[in-house]
């Protein structure tokens, strides 16, 4: 009787912003105090330590750069290899060419990265400034705004599907380009 009675009081509490904000400001604000104070304790910690703190972030700098680079390369490539498929960079005998031209790029641009947030972080005295902070901000909001822009233009398309269901629900590996040399697996149906 007891779980029936609070199963209907939550089905009766009202929803939206206004029901929200009853529930959580209370709670929310006497939060903000102590989520402070330990930030301040990590950011105190961080700037007496600064020098280790400063390679250790230069490679997560590093790092991050390349995945994001590499993964923004692959989808503008794509999206060139979609929207002009006659162009000279999407073809078959320019692949090695393009590959090699975009690693190097992304890992200039890794580098640069990581050098910056180096030498950003030289003075503790320095800190904070509004050039590291809003770059920082940028390279928060960049894979944010890239995601969304990307996943629309392949909503706007359909999605993409490697895999194309063939006879009798079994997989099948999608056509080969023209003139790629590529022998698709085979796939057995399943028993």
């Amino acid at each position: 009787m007891l779980g029936r009675r609070s199963s209907r009081q939550a089905d009766d509490r009202p929803h939206g912003l206004v029901s929200f904000l009853k529930r959580w400001t209370i709670p929310i604000i006497g939060g903000i105090t102590p989520v402070g104070l330990i930030v301040v304790n990590i950011a105190a910690f961080i700037v007496k330590h600064l020098s280790e703190f400063r390679w250790t972030i230069t490679v997560a700098a590093f790092v991050s750069s390349m995945m994001l680079n590499s993964w923004m390369a692959v989808n503008v490539f794509r999206i060139l290899q979609r929207r002009r498929p006659d162009h000279s960079l999407v073809q078959d005998r320019n692949q090695e060419l393009v590959l090699v031209g975009g690693v190097g790029v992304v890992i200039v641009v890794s580098v640069l990265a990581a050098l910056f947030c180096y030498l950003g972080l030289s003075d503790a005295n320095s800190l904070p400034n509004g050039l590291t902070f809003f770059s920082g901000a940028l390279a928060i909001l960049l894979p944010i705004v890239l995601q969304s822009a990307f996943a629309r233009g392949r909503a706007r398309r359909g999605g993409e599907t490697l895999v194309t269901p063939g006879p009798r629900g079994a997989p099948q590996p999608p056509p080969a380009p023209p003139s790629s040399g590529y022998t698709p697996p085979r796939y057995l149906p399943p028993s």
